[in-house]
Protein backbone atom coordinates (compact mmCIF):
# COMPACT_ATOMS: atom_id res chain seq x y z
CA UNK A 1 0.00 0.00 0.00
CA UNK A 2 1.33 3.30 -0.87
CA UNK A 3 1.51 6.59 1.21
CA UNK A 4 -1.29 8.21 -0.28
CA UNK A 5 -3.28 5.07 -0.29
CA UNK A 6 -2.68 4.90 3.41
CA UNK A 7 -3.24 8.62 3.86
CA UNK A 8 -6.68 8.38 1.54
CA UNK A 9 -7.49 5.15 4.28
CA UNK A 10 -6.73 6.97 7.36
CA UNK A 11 -8.79 10.44 5.77
CA UNK A 12 -11.76 7.98 5.30
CA UNK A 13 -11.51 6.44 8.36
CA UNK A 14 -11.48 10.02 9.72
CA UNK A 15 -15.26 10.86 7.86
CA UNK A 16 -16.70 8.01 9.25
CA UNK A 17 -16.58 9.07 12.92
CA UNK A 18 -16.41 12.40 12.59
CA UNK A 19 -12.91 13.04 13.60
CA UNK A 20 -13.68 11.94 17.34
CA UNK A 21 -11.48 10.23 19.63
CA UNK A 22 -12.80 6.36 19.96
CA UNK A 23 -15.17 5.87 23.40
CA UNK A 24 -12.83 5.12 26.24
CA UNK A 25 -15.14 2.35 27.71
CA UNK A 26 -18.15 -0.16 26.69
CA UNK A 27 -20.61 2.23 28.28
CA UNK A 28 -19.54 5.22 26.27
CA UNK A 29 -19.66 3.47 23.23
CA UNK A 30 -22.85 2.85 23.53
CA UNK A 31 -23.85 6.05 24.79
CA UNK A 32 -22.10 7.88 21.49
CA UNK A 33 -23.70 7.71 18.67
CA UNK A 34 -22.07 7.61 15.12
CA UNK A 35 -20.83 9.85 13.03
CA UNK A 36 -21.52 9.85 9.29
CA UNK A 37 -19.96 11.84 6.62
CA UNK A 38 -22.97 14.29 6.30
CA UNK A 39 -22.38 15.60 9.70
CA UNK A 40 -18.21 15.42 9.08
CA UNK A 41 -19.06 18.21 6.49
CA UNK A 42 -21.36 20.21 9.21
CA UNK A 43 -18.64 20.11 11.73
CA UNK A 44 -16.16 21.95 9.44
CA UNK A 45 -18.46 24.04 8.20
CA UNK A 46 -18.92 25.17 11.80
CA UNK A 47 -15.00 25.30 12.15
CA UNK A 48 -14.98 27.10 9.39
CA UNK A 49 -16.94 29.98 11.09
CA UNK A 50 -14.62 30.08 13.55
CA UNK A 51 -11.38 30.08 11.98
CA UNK A 52 -12.45 31.63 8.60
CA UNK A 53 -10.39 29.15 6.38
CA UNK A 54 -11.41 26.21 4.46
CA UNK A 55 -9.70 23.65 4.46
CA UNK A 56 -8.86 22.11 0.70
CA UNK A 57 -9.31 18.47 2.21
CA UNK A 58 -12.96 19.15 3.40
CA UNK A 59 -13.91 17.98 -0.30
CA UNK A 60 -11.82 15.43 -1.36
CA UNK A 61 -13.85 14.17 -4.18
CA UNK A 62 -16.63 15.92 -6.33
CA UNK A 63 -19.81 15.52 -7.21
CA UNK A 64 -19.39 13.85 -11.00
CA UNK A 65 -21.62 17.24 -12.56
CA UNK A 66 -18.74 18.92 -11.25
CA UNK A 67 -15.84 16.94 -12.96
CA UNK A 68 -15.30 16.41 -16.58
CA UNK A 69 -12.96 14.47 -18.95
CA UNK A 70 -9.99 16.77 -20.63
CA UNK A 71 -11.42 14.22 -23.87
CA UNK A 72 -14.51 15.09 -23.77
CA UNK A 73 -13.98 18.47 -24.37
CA UNK A 74 -10.66 19.27 -26.20
CA UNK A 75 -10.57 17.35 -29.91
CA UNK A 76 -8.17 14.41 -30.42
CA UNK A 77 -5.50 16.70 -32.57
CA UNK A 78 -4.44 18.79 -29.84
CA UNK A 79 -3.42 16.33 -27.76
CA UNK A 80 -1.97 14.36 -29.97
CA UNK A 81 0.41 17.77 -30.69
CA UNK A 82 1.76 17.05 -27.49
CA UNK A 83 -0.09 19.98 -25.42
CA UNK A 84 0.42 20.09 -21.61
CA UNK A 85 -2.67 21.23 -19.72
CA UNK A 86 -1.45 23.49 -17.13
CA UNK A 87 -4.33 24.37 -14.93
CA UNK A 88 -7.41 27.38 -14.74
CA UNK A 89 -6.35 31.20 -14.83
CA UNK A 90 -7.35 33.05 -11.55
CA UNK A 91 -10.34 34.03 -13.17
CA UNK A 92 -11.87 30.68 -13.58
CA UNK A 93 -12.42 31.03 -17.09
CA UNK A 94 -9.80 30.10 -19.17
CA UNK A 95 -7.31 26.84 -18.62
CA UNK A 96 -3.83 27.08 -19.82
CA UNK A 97 -1.79 24.52 -21.87
CA UNK A 98 1.69 25.02 -23.46
CA UNK A 99 3.58 23.22 -26.54
CA UNK A 100 7.45 22.74 -27.00
CA UNK A 101 8.81 21.70 -31.10
CA UNK A 102 11.86 21.27 -31.79
CA UNK A 103 12.56 23.82 -34.75
CA UNK A 104 16.22 22.56 -35.39
CA UNK A 105 16.25 18.95 -35.80
CA UNK A 106 20.54 19.30 -36.16
CA UNK A 107 20.51 21.64 -32.98
CA UNK A 108 17.27 21.40 -31.09
CA UNK A 109 16.12 24.34 -30.42
CA UNK A 110 12.69 24.67 -28.15
CA UNK A 111 10.22 26.89 -29.25
CA UNK A 112 7.02 27.81 -27.00
CA UNK A 113 3.77 28.10 -27.20
CA UNK A 114 1.32 29.15 -24.79
CA UNK A 115 -2.40 28.98 -25.10
CA UNK A 116 -5.62 30.10 -23.39
CA UNK A 117 -8.84 27.64 -23.62
CA UNK A 118 -12.38 29.37 -23.03
CA UNK A 119 -14.09 27.29 -20.45
CA UNK A 120 -17.37 26.15 -19.40
CA UNK A 121 -18.35 23.36 -18.00
CA UNK A 122 -19.07 20.11 -20.32
CA UNK A 123 -18.43 22.20 -23.31
CA UNK A 124 -15.89 22.19 -25.76
CA UNK A 125 -12.64 24.25 -24.84
CA UNK A 126 -12.51 27.16 -27.29
CA UNK A 127 -8.94 28.56 -28.26
CA UNK A 128 -9.05 32.26 -27.95
CA UNK A 129 -5.16 33.14 -28.00
CA UNK A 130 -1.81 31.57 -28.78
CA UNK A 131 1.66 33.33 -28.15
CA UNK A 132 4.86 32.08 -28.70
CA UNK A 133 7.31 32.77 -25.29
CA UNK A 134 10.96 33.64 -24.97
CA UNK A 135 11.23 35.11 -28.72
CA UNK A 136 13.95 34.68 -30.50
CA UNK A 137 15.84 32.79 -27.76
CA UNK A 138 17.78 29.70 -28.68
CA UNK A 139 16.77 27.30 -26.04
CA UNK A 140 18.73 24.09 -26.13
CA UNK A 141 17.08 22.04 -23.17
CA UNK A 142 13.33 21.27 -21.68
CA UNK A 143 12.59 24.05 -19.38
CA UNK A 144 10.50 24.01 -15.98
CA UNK A 145 7.77 26.13 -16.49
CA UNK A 146 5.84 28.56 -14.10
CA UNK A 147 2.91 30.73 -15.57
CA UNK A 148 2.01 33.23 -12.62
CA UNK A 149 -1.00 36.26 -12.13
CA UNK A 150 -0.50 39.13 -10.08
CA UNK A 151 -2.89 39.35 -7.01
CA UNK A 152 -5.19 41.85 -8.58
CA UNK A 153 -4.19 42.37 -12.02
CA UNK A 154 -5.84 39.94 -14.52
CA UNK A 155 -4.85 41.72 -17.82
CA UNK A 156 -1.41 39.60 -17.50
CA UNK A 157 0.28 37.01 -17.03
CA UNK A 158 4.07 36.23 -16.53
CA UNK A 159 5.61 32.91 -17.51
CA UNK A 160 9.30 32.22 -16.07
CA UNK A 161 11.08 29.06 -17.41
CA UNK A 162 14.52 27.84 -16.30
CA UNK A 163 16.72 24.66 -17.12
CA UNK A 164 18.60 22.45 -14.03
CA UNK A 165 20.91 20.40 -16.64
CA UNK A 166 22.62 20.10 -19.81
CA UNK A 167 20.72 17.91 -21.84
CA UNK A 168 22.60 16.47 -25.16
CA UNK A 169 26.10 17.53 -27.04
CA UNK A 170 24.85 21.57 -27.58
CA UNK A 171 23.81 22.43 -24.28
CA UNK A 172 27.01 21.29 -22.46
CA UNK A 173 28.96 23.27 -25.29
CA UNK A 174 26.54 26.34 -24.45
CA UNK A 175 26.61 25.90 -20.86
CA UNK A 176 27.68 24.58 -17.36
CA UNK A 177 26.34 23.27 -14.60
CA UNK A 178 27.28 26.44 -12.30
CA UNK A 179 25.02 28.40 -14.26
CA UNK A 180 21.70 28.84 -14.98
CA UNK A 181 19.46 30.23 -17.75
CA UNK A 182 16.06 32.40 -16.97
CA UNK A 183 13.89 33.14 -19.31
CA UNK A 184 10.85 35.80 -18.67
CA UNK A 185 8.19 36.54 -20.78
CA UNK A 186 5.36 38.96 -19.83
CA UNK A 187 2.15 38.40 -22.25
CA UNK A 188 -1.08 40.23 -22.20
CA UNK A 189 -4.12 37.97 -21.22
CA UNK A 190 -7.60 37.85 -23.22
CA UNK A 191 -10.57 40.05 -22.12
CA UNK A 192 -13.35 37.79 -20.40
CA UNK A 193 -15.38 40.38 -22.94
CA UNK A 194 -14.37 43.01 -25.84
CA UNK A 195 -13.47 46.61 -24.04
CA UNK A 196 -13.91 49.62 -25.44
CA UNK A 197 -10.63 50.52 -26.35
CA UNK A 198 -10.28 46.87 -28.79
CA UNK A 199 -14.07 48.02 -30.08
CA UNK A 200 -12.98 51.22 -30.94
CA UNK A 201 -9.57 49.90 -32.32
CA UNK A 202 -9.57 49.85 -36.25
CA UNK A 203 -6.08 47.59 -36.59
CA UNK A 204 -6.65 45.19 -34.07
CA UNK A 205 -6.56 44.82 -30.08
CA UNK A 206 -5.75 47.87 -27.90
CA UNK A 207 -1.83 48.00 -26.28
CA UNK A 208 -3.44 46.64 -23.27
CA UNK A 209 -4.75 43.31 -24.59
CA UNK A 210 -1.86 42.74 -27.20
CA UNK A 211 1.67 43.61 -25.71
CA UNK A 212 4.62 40.60 -24.87
CA UNK A 213 7.74 41.79 -23.03
CA UNK A 214 10.91 39.41 -23.27
CA UNK A 215 13.91 39.30 -21.15
CA UNK A 216 16.75 36.52 -19.96
CA UNK A 217 19.67 36.59 -17.55
CA UNK A 218 21.77 33.91 -16.00
CA UNK A 219 22.38 33.29 -12.86
CA UNK A 220 25.11 31.17 -10.68
CA UNK A 221 25.38 28.92 -7.93
CA UNK A 222 24.13 28.84 -5.10
CA UNK A 223 21.06 29.52 -7.66
CA UNK A 224 18.53 31.53 -6.26
CA UNK A 225 15.32 30.61 -4.95
CA UNK A 226 11.89 31.11 -7.11
CA UNK A 227 9.36 32.65 -4.75
CA UNK A 228 6.14 33.62 -6.72
CA UNK A 229 4.18 34.61 -3.38
CA UNK A 230 7.13 36.73 -2.57
CA UNK A 231 8.30 38.28 -5.80
CA UNK A 232 5.00 39.10 -7.48
CA UNK A 233 3.13 40.47 -4.25
CA UNK A 234 3.09 43.55 -5.58
CA UNK A 235 0.25 44.01 -8.84
CA UNK A 236 1.99 45.04 -11.97
CA UNK A 237 6.06 44.77 -9.88
CA UNK A 238 7.93 41.43 -10.25
CA UNK A 239 11.57 41.41 -8.37
CA UNK A 240 14.02 39.03 -10.15
CA UNK A 241 16.98 38.25 -8.26
CA UNK A 242 20.04 37.73 -11.09
CA UNK A 243 22.52 36.48 -8.53
CA UNK A 244 24.34 39.83 -8.43
CA UNK A 245 21.49 42.13 -7.78
CA UNK A 246 17.72 42.60 -6.96
CA UNK A 247 15.51 44.16 -9.98
CA UNK A 248 12.19 45.27 -9.08
CA UNK A 249 10.62 45.33 -12.92
CA UNK A 250 7.36 47.37 -12.80
CA UNK A 251 4.92 46.77 -16.12
CA UNK A 252 1.64 49.02 -17.05
CA UNK A 253 -0.69 49.65 -19.57
CA UNK A 254 -1.55 53.98 -19.44
CA UNK A 255 -4.97 54.77 -20.99
CA UNK A 256 -4.81 57.47 -23.51
CA UNK A 257 -4.88 60.74 -21.92
CA UNK A 258 -2.51 60.02 -19.32
CA UNK A 259 0.34 62.36 -20.32
CA UNK A 260 2.21 62.13 -16.37
CA UNK A 261 1.99 58.29 -15.77
CA UNK A 262 2.56 57.92 -12.14
CA UNK A 263 5.82 55.80 -11.26
CA UNK A 264 4.75 52.80 -9.69
CA UNK A 265 8.66 52.47 -8.62
CA UNK A 266 11.07 55.24 -7.28
CA UNK A 267 8.81 57.69 -6.33
CA UNK A 268 11.75 58.99 -3.63
CA UNK A 269 8.84 59.30 -1.37
CA UNK A 270 8.72 56.79 1.90
CA UNK A 271 5.33 55.32 2.48
CA UNK A 272 6.26 54.82 6.31
CA UNK A 273 3.68 56.81 7.71
CA UNK A 274 0.81 54.62 6.50
CA UNK A 275 -1.77 54.43 9.26
CA UNK A 276 -1.43 51.54 11.34
CA UNK A 277 -4.83 50.25 11.00
CA UNK A 278 -4.89 50.25 7.50
CA UNK A 279 -3.50 47.14 5.93
CA UNK A 280 -2.20 43.62 6.89
CA UNK A 281 1.67 44.90 6.24
CA UNK A 282 0.75 48.24 7.60
CA UNK A 283 3.39 48.17 10.33
CA UNK A 284 5.92 49.43 8.13
CA UNK A 285 9.89 47.99 9.27
CA UNK A 286 10.48 51.68 10.21
CA UNK A 287 7.32 52.05 13.07
CA UNK A 288 8.11 48.72 13.88
CA UNK A 289 11.17 49.13 14.72
CA UNK A 290 10.24 52.60 16.79
CA UNK A 291 7.91 50.55 18.65
CA UNK A 292 10.25 48.09 19.51
CA UNK A 293 11.88 50.34 22.58
CA UNK A 294 8.56 50.51 23.99
CA UNK A 295 8.34 48.02 27.14
CA UNK A 296 7.07 44.99 25.34
CA UNK A 297 3.81 44.05 25.88
CA UNK A 298 2.48 40.89 27.40
CA UNK A 299 0.57 39.64 24.33
CA UNK A 300 2.03 40.56 20.95
CA UNK A 301 -1.87 41.25 19.78
CA UNK A 302 -3.48 43.42 22.72
CA UNK A 303 -1.99 46.86 20.72
CA UNK A 304 -4.78 45.46 17.70
CA UNK A 305 -8.17 46.82 18.07
CA UNK A 306 -11.38 44.67 18.88
CA UNK A 307 -12.12 43.16 15.82
CA UNK A 308 -8.84 42.76 13.75
CA UNK A 309 -8.80 40.19 11.53
CA UNK A 310 -6.26 36.98 12.48
CA UNK A 311 -4.24 37.55 9.67
CA UNK A 312 -3.93 41.25 10.05
CA UNK A 313 -2.73 40.91 13.63
CA UNK A 314 -0.36 37.68 12.25
CA UNK A 315 1.05 40.18 9.70
CA UNK A 316 2.13 42.63 12.53
CA UNK A 317 3.43 40.43 14.31
CA UNK A 318 5.58 39.00 11.38
CA UNK A 319 7.05 42.13 10.95
CA UNK A 320 7.22 43.08 14.05
CA UNK A 321 8.82 39.90 15.00
CA UNK A 322 11.61 40.57 12.14
CA UNK A 323 12.88 43.99 13.85
CA UNK A 324 12.86 42.54 17.70
CA UNK A 325 15.26 39.83 16.49
CA UNK A 326 16.79 42.18 15.13
CA UNK A 327 17.49 44.37 17.76
CA UNK A 328 17.77 41.69 20.16
CA UNK A 329 21.27 40.93 17.80
CA UNK A 330 22.86 44.02 17.30
CA UNK A 331 21.99 45.91 20.44
CA UNK A 332 24.93 44.68 22.01
CA UNK A 333 26.92 44.93 18.59
CA UNK A 334 26.92 47.85 18.06
CA UNK A 335 28.21 48.88 21.97
CA UNK A 336 30.47 46.40 20.86
CA UNK A 337 31.71 48.05 17.84
CA UNK A 338 31.93 51.18 19.03
CA UNK A 339 34.24 50.20 22.10
CA UNK A 340 36.81 48.10 19.66
CA UNK A 341 36.62 50.46 16.92
CA UNK A 342 38.95 53.10 19.06
CA UNK A 343 39.91 56.50 18.11
CA UNK A 344 42.31 54.24 14.77
CA UNK A 345 39.16 54.44 12.51
CA UNK A 346 36.36 56.54 12.66
CA UNK A 347 32.71 55.25 13.41
CA UNK A 348 30.47 56.25 11.28
CA UNK A 349 27.30 58.73 13.00
CA UNK A 350 25.01 55.73 14.77
CA UNK A 351 21.58 55.69 15.26
CA UNK A 352 19.76 57.34 18.39
CA UNK A 353 18.59 54.41 20.16
CA UNK A 354 20.96 51.35 20.10
CA UNK A 355 19.13 48.59 17.84
CA UNK A 356 17.53 51.07 15.92
CA UNK A 357 17.84 49.69 11.65
CA UNK A 358 20.85 52.01 10.05
CA UNK A 359 19.93 54.39 7.12
CA UNK A 360 22.30 53.65 4.17
CA UNK A 361 21.77 56.92 2.59
CA UNK A 362 23.45 58.45 -0.62
CA UNK A 363 27.06 58.91 -0.40
CA UNK A 364 28.84 62.25 -2.08
CA UNK A 365 30.85 60.08 -4.66
CA UNK A 366 27.39 58.96 -6.06
CA UNK A 367 26.30 62.39 -5.50
CA UNK A 368 29.46 63.65 -7.81
CA UNK A 369 29.09 61.13 -9.88
CA UNK A 370 25.69 61.42 -11.81
CA UNK A 371 25.52 65.00 -11.18
CA UNK A 372 21.83 65.92 -12.06
CA UNK A 373 20.29 63.18 -10.19
CA UNK A 374 22.17 64.31 -6.91
CA UNK A 375 19.55 62.53 -5.23
CA UNK A 376 19.86 58.97 -6.15
CA UNK A 377 21.24 56.72 -4.15
CA UNK A 378 24.93 55.63 -6.09
CA UNK A 379 23.87 51.87 -5.00
CA UNK A 380 21.01 51.87 -7.30
CA UNK A 381 20.13 51.97 -11.22
CA UNK A 382 16.16 53.17 -12.05
CA UNK A 383 15.26 53.45 -15.90
CA UNK A 384 12.20 53.99 -17.18
CA UNK A 385 10.81 52.87 -20.92
CA UNK A 386 8.02 53.38 -23.01
CA UNK A 387 6.60 52.12 -26.41
CA UNK A 388 3.16 52.62 -28.50
CA UNK A 389 1.92 50.49 -30.89
CA UNK A 390 3.24 51.70 -34.56
CA UNK A 391 6.02 50.94 -37.05
CA UNK A 392 9.60 50.90 -35.85
CA UNK A 393 11.90 52.71 -37.77
CA UNK A 394 16.16 51.76 -37.73
CA UNK A 395 16.36 55.25 -35.63
CA UNK A 396 14.09 53.76 -33.26
CA UNK A 397 15.66 50.52 -32.65
CA UNK A 398 19.24 52.02 -32.74
CA UNK A 399 18.03 54.50 -29.77
CA UNK A 400 15.87 51.97 -27.88
CA UNK A 401 18.24 51.01 -25.16
CA UNK A 402 20.60 54.59 -25.08
CA UNK A 403 19.93 54.47 -21.36
CA UNK A 404 23.27 52.82 -19.77
CA UNK A 405 21.85 52.15 -16.59
CA UNK A 406 19.42 49.75 -18.23
CA UNK A 407 19.64 46.38 -15.74
CA UNK A 408 18.22 43.83 -18.12
CA UNK A 409 17.89 43.89 -21.48
CA UNK A 410 13.94 44.19 -22.97
CA UNK A 411 12.47 43.13 -25.96
CA UNK A 412 9.05 44.29 -26.58
CA UNK A 413 6.52 42.93 -29.24
CA UNK A 414 2.57 43.14 -29.83
CA UNK A 415 0.88 39.26 -30.00
CA UNK A 416 2.46 38.66 -33.62
CA UNK A 417 6.03 39.37 -32.40
CA UNK A 418 6.19 42.46 -34.44
CA UNK A 419 8.28 45.03 -32.19
CA UNK A 420 6.35 47.70 -30.55
CA UNK A 421 8.11 51.56 -31.22
CA UNK A 422 9.87 53.30 -28.27
CA UNK A 423 8.59 56.49 -27.07
CA UNK A 424 11.18 58.85 -25.82
CA UNK A 425 10.69 59.61 -22.10
CA UNK A 426 9.61 63.68 -22.35
CA UNK A 427 7.81 62.99 -25.61
CA UNK A 428 4.02 63.62 -24.69
CA UNK A 429 2.25 60.92 -26.03
CA UNK A 430 -1.97 61.01 -25.94
CA UNK A 431 -2.88 57.48 -26.53
CA UNK A 432 -2.18 53.98 -24.73
CA UNK A 433 1.43 53.06 -23.82
CA UNK A 434 3.10 51.09 -22.32
CA UNK A 435 5.60 51.88 -19.04
CA UNK A 436 8.24 49.49 -18.35
CA UNK A 437 10.08 50.73 -14.69
CA UNK A 438 13.23 49.07 -13.30
CA UNK A 439 14.88 49.74 -9.86
CA UNK A 440 18.22 47.99 -9.77
CA UNK A 441 19.83 47.17 -6.09
CA UNK A 442 23.66 45.97 -6.40
CA UNK A 443 23.88 43.32 -3.67
CA UNK A 444 28.04 43.12 -3.31
CA UNK A 445 27.84 47.43 -2.27
CA UNK A 446 24.85 46.51 -0.13
CA UNK A 447 27.43 43.54 1.75
CA UNK A 448 30.03 45.80 1.39
CA UNK A 449 27.92 48.86 3.55
CA UNK A 450 26.34 46.83 6.14
CA UNK A 451 29.86 44.87 6.86
CA UNK A 452 31.73 48.53 7.17
CA UNK A 453 29.14 50.20 9.04
CA UNK A 454 26.99 47.51 11.18
CA UNK A 455 28.83 44.74 11.27
CA UNK A 456 30.47 44.24 15.34
CA UNK A 457 33.35 41.78 13.72
CA UNK A 458 34.24 44.00 10.95
CA UNK A 459 37.84 44.46 12.23
CA UNK A 460 37.92 40.84 11.71
CA UNK A 461 36.72 40.49 8.08
CA UNK A 462 38.77 39.84 5.10
CA UNK A 463 36.46 39.10 2.44
CA UNK A 464 33.88 37.41 1.29
CA UNK A 465 33.06 34.99 -1.54
CA UNK A 466 29.95 33.58 -2.06
CA UNK A 467 26.49 34.92 -1.22
CA UNK A 468 23.06 33.91 -1.31
CA UNK A 469 20.14 36.29 -1.23
CA UNK A 470 16.66 35.04 0.07
CA UNK A 471 13.12 37.26 0.38
CA UNK A 472 11.61 36.78 3.73
CA UNK A 473 8.77 39.34 3.14
CA UNK A 474 7.35 41.81 0.59
CA UNK A 475 4.94 44.14 1.93
CA UNK A 476 3.05 45.64 -1.41
CA UNK A 477 1.44 49.12 0.83
CA UNK A 478 4.83 50.52 2.28
CA UNK A 479 6.86 48.98 -0.65
CA UNK A 480 8.72 47.55 2.06
CA UNK A 481 11.23 44.07 0.33
CA UNK A 482 12.59 42.61 3.20
CA UNK A 483 15.79 39.91 2.47
CA UNK A 484 17.99 37.83 4.31
CA UNK A 485 22.14 37.68 2.81
CA UNK A 486 23.64 34.63 3.53
CA UNK A 487 27.46 35.06 3.49
CA UNK A 488 30.81 32.99 2.94
CA UNK A 489 33.66 34.63 4.13
CA UNK A 490 37.23 34.46 5.34
CA UNK A 491 37.96 36.43 8.84
CA UNK A 492 40.54 36.05 10.90
CA UNK A 493 39.88 34.95 14.53
CA UNK A 494 39.17 36.83 17.39
CA UNK A 495 41.90 37.99 19.34
CA UNK A 496 40.97 36.05 22.48
CA UNK A 497 40.25 32.61 20.46
CA UNK A 498 43.42 32.62 18.19
CA UNK A 499 47.16 33.84 17.97
CA UNK A 500 47.57 32.86 14.35
CA UNK A 501 47.20 34.86 12.15
CA UNK A 502 45.49 33.13 9.48
CA UNK A 503 42.21 34.22 8.18
CA UNK A 504 39.26 31.09 8.22
CA UNK A 505 36.06 30.59 6.56
CA UNK A 506 32.98 31.62 8.04
CA UNK A 507 29.33 31.70 7.09
CA UNK A 508 27.12 34.50 8.69
CA UNK A 509 23.91 36.54 7.48
CA UNK A 510 22.97 39.87 7.66
CA UNK A 511 19.56 41.40 7.15
CA UNK A 512 18.16 44.14 5.26
CA UNK A 513 15.49 46.27 4.07
CA UNK A 514 14.97 47.76 0.75
CA UNK A 515 12.84 50.56 -0.03
CA UNK A 516 11.25 50.68 -4.00
CA UNK A 517 9.74 54.44 -3.10
CA UNK A 518 13.44 55.60 -2.52
CA UNK A 519 15.77 53.35 -3.45
CA UNK A 520 17.24 53.23 -0.28
CA UNK A 521 18.13 50.32 2.12
CA UNK A 522 18.49 50.00 5.75
CA UNK A 523 20.27 46.91 7.82
CA UNK A 524 18.19 45.39 10.18
CA UNK A 525 20.71 43.03 11.84
CA UNK A 526 24.04 41.46 11.33
CA UNK A 527 24.47 37.84 12.78
CA UNK A 528 27.70 36.57 14.72
CA UNK A 529 30.39 34.35 12.15
CA UNK A 530 30.30 30.85 12.69
CA UNK A 531 33.55 29.13 11.39
CA UNK A 532 32.93 26.57 8.57
CA UNK A 533 34.72 23.22 9.71
CA UNK A 534 34.45 20.61 7.44
CA UNK A 535 31.06 21.65 5.49
CA UNK A 536 30.88 21.98 1.76
CA UNK A 537 29.48 25.22 0.19
CA UNK A 538 26.76 23.05 -0.63
CA UNK A 539 26.08 22.14 2.97
CA UNK A 540 26.11 25.67 4.27
CA UNK A 541 23.58 26.56 1.78
CA UNK A 542 21.40 24.19 2.22
CA UNK A 543 21.48 24.77 6.35
CA UNK A 544 21.09 28.57 5.43
CA UNK A 545 17.83 28.27 3.27
CA UNK A 546 16.12 25.38 5.61
CA UNK A 547 16.70 28.76 8.34
CA UNK A 548 15.35 31.15 5.87
CA UNK A 549 12.35 28.61 5.31
CA UNK A 550 11.69 28.23 9.07
CA UNK A 551 11.62 31.62 9.72
CA UNK A 552 9.01 32.44 7.25
CA UNK A 553 6.67 29.44 7.92
CA UNK A 554 6.77 30.53 11.44
CA UNK A 555 5.53 34.12 10.88
CA UNK A 556 3.90 32.92 7.57
CA UNK A 557 0.43 34.54 7.04
CA UNK A 558 -2.01 31.94 4.75
CA UNK A 559 -2.62 33.86 1.43
CA UNK A 560 -5.89 35.62 0.93
CA UNK A 561 -8.89 33.77 -1.11
CA UNK A 562 -9.50 36.42 -3.31
CA UNK A 563 -5.95 38.52 -3.14
CA UNK A 564 -3.38 35.78 -4.03
CA UNK A 565 -0.45 35.08 -6.87
CA UNK A 566 -1.83 32.47 -9.17
CA UNK A 567 0.30 30.00 -10.09
CA UNK A 568 0.58 26.26 -12.52
CA UNK A 569 3.18 24.78 -13.36
CA UNK A 570 5.04 21.82 -15.48
CA UNK A 571 6.54 20.68 -12.62
CA UNK A 572 4.91 17.00 -13.04
CA UNK A 573 6.13 16.29 -16.49
CA UNK A 574 9.45 16.94 -14.72
CA UNK A 575 8.93 14.51 -12.22
CA UNK A 576 7.30 11.86 -14.65
CA UNK A 577 4.12 11.67 -14.00
CA UNK A 578 0.82 13.30 -15.10
CA UNK A 579 -1.68 15.02 -12.85
CA UNK A 580 -4.62 13.53 -12.29
CA UNK A 581 -7.12 16.59 -12.30
CA UNK A 582 -6.67 20.30 -13.36
CA UNK A 583 -8.53 22.15 -10.25
CA UNK A 584 -10.34 25.01 -10.09
CA UNK A 585 -10.76 25.23 -6.24
CA UNK A 586 -12.27 28.62 -5.94
CA UNK A 587 -15.32 27.16 -8.10
CA UNK A 588 -14.83 23.49 -7.21
CA UNK A 589 -14.28 22.32 -10.45
CA UNK A 590 -12.36 19.42 -11.97
CA UNK A 591 -10.86 18.25 -14.90
CA UNK A 592 -10.11 14.91 -15.08
CA UNK A 593 -6.50 13.86 -17.01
Amino acid sequence: MTSQERRAGVAAGSESTGGEMAPSSKSDRGASRKWGPRDHVIRQLDRVKITGQLSPRLFRKLPPRLCVSLRNIVDEEFLQKGHIFLGFSKCGRFVLSYTSDILDDDFSFYSYQLYWWQFQVHSKLRLIQQVRLFQDEEIYSDLFLTVCEWPSDSSKVIVFGFNTSGNGMIMNMMSDENHRDIYISTVSAPPTSPCVDCRESQSGPCLRHSFMLHTKYQVVYPFPTFQPAFQLKKDHVVLLNTSYSLVACAITVHPAGDTEPRRILYSKQSRHNTPPNSSPCSLSPSAAASSLHSPPAADPGSSNPPGTPPAVTRAREFVAGIFRRAREASGVEQQDKAEKAGPSRQSPPQPSEPGSPVWHRPSSEGSARQNSRTEEPSYVNYTRLRYVLGEVTEHDQENEYEDDKMSLPLLVTDLKGQHLKPLHDKASFQGQHLCVEQLTLDFEYVINEVIRHDASWYHQFCSFSDYDIVILEMCPETNQVIMNIGLLLLAFPAPQEDTQLRPKAHHTSLKVAWDLDTGIFRTLSVDDLTEVKGQTSGSVWSSYRKSCVDAVMKWLVPENSVRYVNRVTNEALHKGFSLKVLADSVRYTWIVL
